[in-house]
């Protein structure tokens, strides 16, 4: 019996050894456009479950909390049950549309105001509501060559969990604003936006950026070697306290402002006469005049291009994901959307009878919102 189970443990182990040789094999002779459609199906199914099951324990909580609240209000066995029927309802009118598509068709596209390195940004207003949003539509190829993608992934993340006051967004899309540590693609932190706030007081007071050019390759040199490049011009001209400040945010990290705190450059004489704590209860020193929701006098002028984007047919989301260029792109889509807004103005159930508490009042103002199920969407390339 021990010979046997020896030789077959001898067995076994050849049996796993030839195995992972085949398997490492196989990774050797794999291409990086294979291991890449491999890593994004990973992260596309990892990404798929994560949110569903997470959605799943929030409707839960949900419900367990309508629950307490709702014999806590002492609410009848009868009127308990029509509230968790319509939080089903509502429950399920969410998910429906957390499923569906938004694409640009869905928006009227208005005026142009921002322009930026590879894409812009422009006032468009939702066909079905009215609602007046600001759409900034990014070119794919654009970020891809430029070695982007991350950045804009940043600002993703952001605007998807922009009521965390735990966010530290670091990076900057437009080329004049950036950090030399971006360009040099060293690691870099919190300190490149102060490098960046430096760029743009220089340009709100002079009128353009330091480092502009008409050329982006000369803009970048000009950015990495800032220290010969760095100059103000006779006019207009400048406070001895506004050019120290700007050198002190326009210089490397060790020594720039802001790096070993915000209270540093709060200190700065510049903003001697800034009382920080009464921000807020300070008159702005310019008040623009905006005449609606749709008034843009007070952004820059930018051409409009001459002809429509043309219309991208769609295609499955999963030969989507496994289209090369969009691999990169797995996990952008993100909608937010406030249920209970949608219910303040959606019908009877909930408006309460009587006495009886609705499920907005025990519910309160709980958020119900998820992240969808991550799709590439062409239509976001223009």
């Amino acid at each position: 019996m021990d010979g046997a189970g020896g030789e077959g443990t001898v067995r076994l182990g050849a049996l796993n050894l030839r195995e992972r040789s085949g398997l490492d094999s196989d990774v050797s002779v794999s291409s990086p456009v294979t291991r890449q459609k491999a890593a994004a199906a990973k992260q596309f199914i990892e990404n798929h479950y994560k949110n569903y099951l997470q959605g799943l324990q929030d409707r839960k909580e949900r419900r367990r909390t309508l629950q307490r609240r709702a014999q806590e209000a002492h609410v009848s066995s009868e009127e308990q049950e029509e509230l968790m029927r319509s939080l089903e309802r509502r429950e399920t009118e969410f998910m429906r549309m957390q499923r569906r598509k938004v694409g640009i068709d869905d928006f009227e596209q208005l005026t142009v105001i921002g322009k930026g390195a590879f894409g812009e940004v422009r006032l468009c207003k939702a066909k079905g509501t009215g609602e007046i949003f600001a759409m900034k539509k990014l070119k794919k190829s654009e970020m891809l060559s430029r070695g982007q993608v991350e950045h804009v992934r940043s600002e993703r993340n952001l605007l998807a969990e922009v009521d965390s006051r735990c966010i530290a967004y670091s990076t900057v899309g437009t080329l004049d604003y950036m950090a030399p540590e971006v360009l040099l693609k060293k690691g870099y932190g919190m300190e490149c936006d102060w490098w960046s706030l430096g760029a743009i007081m220089y340009e709100m007071l002079v009128g353009y950026p330091p480092f502009c050019s008409d050329d982006p390759r000369i803009t970048c040199r000009k950015i990495i070697n800032w220290k010969t490049c760095m100059n103000f011009p006779e006019e207009p001209k400048l406070s001895n306290e506004a050019k120290d400040l700007i050198r002190h945010l326009l210089c490397d990290v060790d020594t720039r402002l802001g790096t070993r705190g915000v209270e540093e450059l709060k200190a700065h004489p510049w903003f001697r006469s800034v009382q920080w704590d009464k921000l807020y209860e300070m008159e702005a020193a310019y008040q623009p005049t905006v005449n609606g929701e749709l008034d843009t006098q007070n952004f820059e002028k930018f051409p409009e291009l001459d002809g429509a984007p043309s219309a991208i047919p769609s295609v499955g989301p999963w030969r989507k994901m496994l289209a090369s260029k969009d691999t990169n792109f797995i996990g952008f889509t993100y909608k937010k959307s406030d249920v209970l807004k949608s219910l303040e103005s959606s019908g009877t159930d909930m408006k309460s009878n009587g006495s009886s508490p609705s499920l907005i009042s025990l519910l309160g103002q709980m958020d119900l919102q998820d992240t969808v199920i991550p799709e590439v969407d062409d239509r976001a390339e223009s």
